[in-house]
């Protein structure tokens, strides 16, 4: 078993904690880091009728509140996301109409605009990845086509409202039945794009150029964790459908679930395998941000004392995992949703929500800063 610091006794972590929101209800929220030193967040109020209002706040790399709560839109759907974008904000969700996003800053005046993607429809909302591109944009991987039997790749949302809001990319040639994928941009001006394909269970991976042009596609893992044995799992996994992807300095780290097994794989630069898969460990809800050559990924799992803790490990360039990792909540309050990471320069910033107090149905959503060179 993988041993697991708590996050207390590492006195070089120089850790800062604060509430981001108080009595939330809904599942729903996020962390993003802007080069400046702060962090924005974002969650989700409960309202009457079934209805959800996004709220969004600023704070600071002390976990300090340096703009207020205030609204941006209501929802009633799942996916909501935050980006940094320039000087600015990218929030993104769906509500009835399909996919939008708004840009706010941390001033309360004007509102922020909402924009809409046309072609990405509240229908395939399950199987929508979203990740920052290059310039402050954000770039979207979404199923496409009549049988939807491809991924379209856009990038829309950019910083100079001169551009053009949306714009293909590219679209897949080698997919049959992609479902719930994931998408970054690489140093190249390329984006690689992960999925699982439903017509053999498999996941596989490929890469977009700068002109769009796709490459091969190639298995990262075969159907039913075949390509795992059966001492690393213990189990005959479920696969879970959520995928993590981060580019790194020479490709990508794909991360994924068999059953409570966490898995990680290193591709190289055209989204190739490179080495055999990784376990992280046990647990659901992952994260992953890129951190150097490498990547930060965090899940709730057991620390080795009690059950429904934050637990954050570092991963190199190939994969690996590092020997240990830290526990980042308190060890006894249990972590109730997924959680959300994010970096600015070398202070982590790590989300999760929990219960206020015992027997009682609503949630902190607390933000925990620590510095990137403390984890082991």
């Amino acid at each position: 078993m993988q041993e697991f610091v708590p996050l207390g006794t590492l006195a070089a972590c120089k850790v800062k904690s604060g509430d981001m929101a108080t009595y939330i209800l809904r599942e729903g929220m996020g962390v993003a880091g802007r080069a400046d030193g702060s962090f924005g967040a974002v969650w989700l109020v409960d309202l009457k009728g079934g209805d959800a209002q996004i709220a969004f706040a600023g704070f600071d790399s002390d976990a300090r509140q340096i703009a207020r709560a205030r609204a941006i839109s209501n929802t009633r759907e799942a996916g909501l996301r935050i980006f940094s974008s320039g000087d600015a904000w990218a929030i993104t969700w769906f509500d009835a109409e399909g996919l939008a996003y708004a840009r706010p800053r941390w001033e309360t005046t004007p509102p922020a605009e909402i924009q809409r993607v046309g072609a990405i429809g509240r229908d395939v909302s399950e199987h929508v990845a979203i990740a920052p591109a290059p310039g402050g944009a954000l770039v979207a991987a979404a199923p496409f086509g009549a049988e939807r039997n491809q991924l379209g790749v856009f990038r829309f949302a950019p910083v100079d409202p001169a551009q053009p809001q949306l714009k293909a990319v590219g679209v897949t040639r080698h997919t049959k039945k992609p479902r719930w994928p994931a998408v970054a941009a690489d140093a190249s001006g390329g984006y690689l794009v992960a999925w699982h394909d439903e017509a053999d269970g498999s996941i596989q991976a490929s890469r977009f150029d700068a002109a769009g042009r796709e490459g091969n596609a190639h298995v990262v893992a075969k159907p039913q964790g075949s390509d795992l044995s059966a001492a690393a799992t213990q189990e005959t996994p479920d696969r879970e459908r959520r995928l993590g992807l981060v580019a790194t300095g020479g490709g990508a780290l794909v991360a994924w679930n068999e059953g409570s097994t966490l898995i990680a794989r290193a591709l190289d630069a055209e989204a190739q395998p490179r080495g055999a898969p990784w376990v992280l460990g046990k647990g659901k809800w992952r994260a992953i941000a890129p951190s150097g050559d490498g990547a930060l990924v965090a899940w709730v799992g057991h620390d080795g004392k009690a059950e429904g803790q934050l637990l954050l490990v570092k991963l190199a360039a190939d994969g690996a995992p590092s020997a240990r990792g830290i526990r980042v909540s308190d060890g006894v309050t249990p972590v109730k949703d997924s959680p959300s990471l994010a970096l600015v320069g070398e202070r982590v910033g790590v989300a999760w929500t929990e219960a206020m107090s015992r027997g009682v149905s609503t949630k902190r959503a607390v933000l925990r800063v620590l510095e990137r060179a403390c984890i082991p």
